[in-house]
């Protein structure tokens, strides 16, 4: 812990120095107002830089992580590993307060598990081979770091290697208590991020291989978010890209483009007999609902470029391969067999002839046809298209719109998934059958507390740098002398005590940037860089009129105040 620049004098030589070889600046002063016990930016560390060109991470991506850089926030460790200086971490504390408030308030209860784990339990569960080397009964949180050794880590806090999760495990009796805890998770994440005061999307999302009956995923929407969301703007249906499903429009005969070859997947099972999948024109195959589509019956999905394997019509023809399946997403197939004009020289035609010959004749070809694309912006809503059966799909149509957004959190809905293989179960009260052992209901929930520390930066910020959100500044008020008079040296003080002693939510969120040292320009430059809230100025205006001028970080607003309406003011509020 770094109790202040004055606490660790003989280190403080090499402290700079280490700065100046990082070429990282910051702002210190030997020479303070005595501001004795209060919170003062001279005994504080906060290594503001205004290049950060030099940094030795060769992953800076995004306006978040360059900005922690520059506010003085994080230091690289080593790669995808930061170390959180105190500002960040006064902002981080604030966003785990409002978490475990929310997570009390449904009755969870908070404890810390070692970090290290036997892989028994996983190899019970099945979770080790697929995660490569995770009435009511109870409520557990567990918030702390986690270590992933991910392949590529990449913008800062983002995505890196050691980040801060919330974990919440839920146990109940029976499948509805399970579904009613699921429900009041949710709500609990939504006040949560309510509080926080930026915009989010709660969208379905895939159980993948933590698997479980349900699961939705939490989001901030940002142009440099890794996952894709679909949405409707007139139910409010939303959707990642893995499990969205968008209404196509069937065209007519007219409108269709039959020069274009469909796309072609080719996959192996195991026992090496050929599937291929055929997807409409322009359309990306979907991995995950091509699984829920097979089932058991799995296969390896070989990449575009494989050149080596025949034509598919071709294929169709050859003895070699035996149950052969055929996945056919077209939605316009239909028309297209009915469809008199078509060009006998164009592939599409004839490979859908060949199937409907094969189909009817060799029972070893296996035709199945379904929805096993990704999702695109502009297609029709399914939740607005199956509300309204009796109208047309033209008339029913509404257009889903794509964000690119920062997943932050997960919500899952395990049922029995982990309890049975752990036998965690339950003795059932009931004089029916005394002492039978039931499994439990479970459930796990995440929120990723670094990831939204840097989401909530990459989402609010303008060119002159972070604009936090009232409920995570790391202070809510920097107040600034313009010169070193002693009438403003002694408001300064009193200004500071009247806001920590009388003003609602400011006790302790006051901090004075006493750095006689540096220009006034520089020190509000920093301030704009730092975020707080509210900057107040103690200059010339006190002086003549006694006014203090007040100016506001989010809306750029400058407003001039007497002293003695400070306590009654709605600034703070």
């Amino acid at each position: 812990m770094i109790r202040g620049m004055n606490a660790f004098k003989i280190n403080l030589k090499k402290l700079i120095q280490f700065y100046q070889f990082s070429q990282f600046s910051f702002g210190y002063s030997t020479i303070t107002n005595n501001f004795s016990h209060r919170n003062c930016l001279s005994k504080t560390f906060l290594p503001t830089t205004k290049d950060v060109s030099s940094s030795k991470d060769d992953t800076v991506k995004g306006e978040s992580h360059q900005l922690m850089i520059r506010a003085g926030l994080i230091r690289q460790s080593s790669s995808g590993v930061y170390s959180l200086l105190p500002f960040a971490l006064r902002s981080l504390e604030k966003l785990e307060k409002i978490v475990d408030q929310e997570m009390k308030n449904i009755g969870g209860q908070k404890l810390s598990l070692p970090i290290l784990l036997s892989a028994n339990t996983w190899k019970k569960t099945g979770r080790w081979e697929t995660a490569g080397a995770e009435n009511n009964l109870l409520r557990y949180i567990i918030s702390g770091r986690k270590y992933r050794d991910e392949m590529r880590p990449r913008s800062g806090l983002l995505r890196g290697r050691e980040f801060i999760m919330k974990d919440l495990y839920t146990f109940d009796t029976t499948e509805e208590l399970a579904l009613k805890t699921y429900e009041e998770v949710i709500e609990a994440y939504k006040k949560i991020l309510k509080n926080i005061g930026l915009p989010f999307s709660i969208a379905d999302a895939d159980t993948g291989n933590i698997g479980g009956l349900k699961s939705h995923e939490f989001h901030f929407l940002s142009g440099v978010g890794e996952d894709l969301i679909l949405s409707c703007s007139r139910c409010g249906y939303s959707s990642n890209e893995e499990r969205a499903i968008g209404i196509i429009p069937v065209s007519n005969s007219s409108d269709l483009n039959l020069d274009k070859i469909p796309s072609i997947r080719y996959g192996i099972d195991k026992d090496q007999r050929l599937s291929a999948i055929i997807l409409g024109n322009e359309r990306e195959l979907n991995a995950l609902k091509l699984k829920a589509h097979l089932g058991k019956n799995q296969i390896e999905i070989l990449p575009k470029d494989i050149q080596e394997l025949p034509e598919i019509d071709e294929i169709l023809g050859l003895d070699l391969y035996v149950d052969k399946t055929f996945s056919l997403d077209i939605p316009d197939l239909d028309l297209l067999m009915k469809n008199k004009t078509i060009n006998n020289n164009n592939i599409l035609p004839r490979i859908i002839q060949k199937l409907n010959q094969k189909s009817q004749s060799e029972g070893t070809i296996k035709i199945y046809q379904g929805d096993f694309h990704n999702t695109k912006s502009c297609d029709g809503c399914p939740v607005c298209y199956n509300n309204d059966n009796n109208l047309t799909i033209d008339q029913n149509f509404h257009p889903l719109i794509s964000n690119r957004a920062i997943e932050i959190g997960h919500t899952f809905l395990l049922g029995t998934k982990y309890s049975e293989p752990l036998k965690a179960t339950y003795a059932i009260e009931n004089f029916k059958s005394p002492g039978e052992l039931l499994p439990i209901q479970m459930g796990c929930y995440g929120l990723g507390i670094s990831r939204i520390f840097a989401s909530i930066i990459e989402i609010s910020h303008d060119r002159n740098g972070i604009i936090w959100p009232i409920s995570v500044a790391p202070y809510k008020v920097c107040i600034i002398q313009r010169t070193e008079d002693s009438r403003i040296i002694e408001m300064t003080r009193s200004l500071y005590d009247l806001l920590n002693l009388n003003c609602e939510g400011l006790n302790g969120e006051v901090i004075i940037d006493d750095r006689i040292n540096l220009s006034f320009g520089y020190r509000i430059k920093d301030a704009e860089l730092v975020g707080y809230p509210w900057v107040i100025v103690l200059g010339n205006k006190y002086l003549e009129n006694n006014k203090i001028e007040i100016n506001e970080r989010c809306n750029k607003q400058r407003n001039y105040i007497e002293f003695e309406k400070i306590k009654e003011s709605k600034f703070w509020l």
